[in-house]
């Protein structure tokens, strides 16, 4: 069994950024993401997808409302939505691209699954925190 200094469970925003970090520190770093691209969900779903689909919507209303203003003649103008969400892939996909590059030149081994941390609870001693899985009663560790 391979071992770490650290382990990162998720690979967006907060967790690609730690795992870049502890490697530039010299940490034997692994990443453990359920999906199959790096990034989490605001790279893949959320965040960045929907800003290039707005990026272009501001093209076609720019087109429509604001070019005239300019000078600028622009008639029919119509929304090609696949072509727009062709564009939209290729944003994500660069953007997965270099996470995925940034795993590998920090040295970060990724790994495709759910990452769980398991606490023996004896090896750390009482204080006032306390730990809760969701079907479980708090246990004070």
């Amino acid at each position: 069994m391979e071992k770490f200094d650290i382990v990162i469970i998720g690979s967006g925003p907060g967790g690609y950024i730690a795992a870049i970090r502890a490697g530039q520190l010299g940490l034997k770093t692994a990443i453990v993401e359920k999906d199959k691209e790096l990034g989490g969900t605001c790279l893949n779903v959320g965040c960045i997808p929907s800003k290039a689909l707005l990026t272009s919507s501001d093209h076609v209303m720019f087109a429509r409302k604001e070019a005239a203003k300019h000078g600028i003649v622009i008639d029919n103008v119509q929304v090609d939505l696949p072509k727009m969400q062709q564009r939209k892939d290729k944003v994500v996909r660069t953007m997965n691209s270099g996470v995925r590059a940034l795993m590998k030149t920090n040295k970060v081994t990724t790994f495709e699954g759910i990452g769980t941390i398991i606490l023996r609870l004896e090896k750390f001693p009482l204080n006032r925190r306390k730990a809760r899985h969701r079907k479980s009663k708090p246990k004070t560790l």
